[in-house]
């Protein structure tokens, strides 16, 4: 979690930190008592998004995206 929490606050987008903890705190204060799914899910999710971050060609794609395709 350490990792994860470092790597959102360097390599993350704007904000996923502190929507990370967020969404963390809500997952696990939902959850019954020894069922951390609903927190492994978010962990997974905010895992995703560091990956997304740091392929050239996911970001590259999504910057050809928000400029509505005018690369292709």
């Amino acid at each position: 979690m350490d990792d994860l929490r470092g790597a959102l606050s360097r390599y993350g987008f704007p904000g996923d930190r502190e929507r990370f903890e967020e969404e963390l705190a809500a997952a696990i204060g939902a959850a019954p008592t020894n069922d951390f799914e609903g927190a492994a899910a978010v962990v997974r999710a905010y895992r995703h998004r560091v990956h997304i971050r740091n392929s050239p060609g996911i970001m590259a794609a999504l910057e050809d995206a928000r400029a509505g395709g005018a690369g292709t």
